[in-house]
């Protein structure tokens, strides 16, 4: 039986049982060890084992995946570095903790860029394909982007309401990311913690409020219960996470199992974005259920926030100051972005349940 030799499928002695008696038993010739920091019933693992399913079967169960949850193998930072050491074959990789093994992908937390996802995911596997700025860091890490997962617009919940930008001022909301300079320009403090902590802290009145989530994220966490106050700020896309593949592995497979992977890896988007809009639709329905209050800041004031943050510029300058080019990626970003755009007509869950059509 053929394995990948010296990486991940040979350090299996550490894992539970369960899943090493699963990996001894597995008559694959490949046996791909996928490590997230979701849990198993998120939208993005439910998007995650949909393409595993799909790389099996077409394989003939050649090619199989065993899942490793909620940071069960390695810690959510560490895991470009687990794909490249052997401790993962495959993994699921966020915006938020790849600022310095793929810096130039967190060009894709940037606020105010857009509220489409389908044109985001679609926008992110592009650029890794189009734009050499954006693709180096990849090759670099030894990492080949396979696809993104979901993730909506960024909503907020709030223990109080808000109306305005103006309005967040002097609370503390949990963030991450780029949105927290964003909300740290606005008189907000900004606090660092895992979503699995946050209803602990709304309910103790350590935070005022949550956001660096979406809509289908908030029943996985349970804040739906939580959140008397669910407002749209209108910073739209702010964060993502994509699933790669250690390359070195990728091309040590036949040339079928790569067609195989890269097959499933087109049906990514779409299977992300159904998952999405399911998870989304129990989180809408709990809300109505609990009487949550849903909030939109204007127009006006979104824009005239958007105008008032320097947030892209100064990206620019961070990385230029680092060696990159940053500024081409910028570009690429929002050419790609714009043309996406115009070829997709998706309505985010958040707004369609604001609106009351989801």
């Amino acid at each position: 039986m053929a394995r990948r030799k010296g990486m991940a499928a040979t350090l299996i002695a550490g894992l539970a049982l369960a899943t090493t008696a699963a990996c001894s038993e597995s008559d694959a010739e490949y046996v791909l060890h996928y490590t997230t920091y979701s849990s198993s019933s998120s939208d993005q693992s439910r998007s995650a084992q949909r393409w595993a399913e799909e790389v099996e079967k077409l394989t003939d169960g050649e090619v199989q995946v065993v899942f490793h949850y909620s940071q069960s193998l390695v810690g959510a930072d560490e895991t470009v570095q687990a794909t490249l050491d052997g401790r993962a074959d495959v993994a699921q990789v966020g915006s938020i903790y790849a600022a310095s093994d793929l810096s130039m992908y967190t060009v894709i937390e940037l606020p105010f860029e857009t509220q489409n996802p389908e044109a985001h995911m679609r926008t992110i596997f592009r650029l890794y394909e189009e734009s050499p700025g954006y693709r180096d860091d990849f090759d670099r890490q030894g990492v080949r982007l396979l696809f993104p997962l979901p993730l909506g617009i960024m909503a907020m919940g709030l223990n109080e309401p808000a109306y305005s930008p103006d309005d967040l001022s002097g609370r503390s909301i949990r963030s991450g990311g780029l949105a927290s300079e964003v909300l740290l320009d606005s008189g907000v403090n900004p606090v660092a913690m895992t979503a699995t902590d946050i209803y602990e802290s709304m309910e103790r009145g350590i935070v005022d409020g949550y956001t660096a989530l979406a809509l289908a994220n908030l029943s996985t966490f349970g804040l739906t219960k939580v959140s008397p106050y669910i407002v749209d700020p209108g910073i739209g896309a702010y964060s993502s996470s994509i699933v790669v593949i250690n390359e070195e592995l990728y091309q040590s497979m036949p040339k079928e199992y790569q067609d195989a992977i890269d097959q499933a890896s087109a049906m990514g988007i779409d299977f992300g974005l159904e998952e999405m809009d399911v998870a989304a639709k129990i989180a809408c329905d709990e809300l109505d259920a609990a009487g949550s209050e849903f909030i939109s800041f204007s127009d006006a004031d979104v824009e005239a926030w958007a105008e008032e943050s320097k947030i892209a510029d100064e990206w620019v300058a961070r990385y230029d100051e680092r060696g990159y080019d940053a500024q081409s990626v910028l570009d690429d970003y929002r050419e790609i972005l714009a043309d996406e755009e115009t070829k997709s007509d998706y309505d985010d869950p958040l707004v369609a349940c604001m609106g009351g059509t989801l």
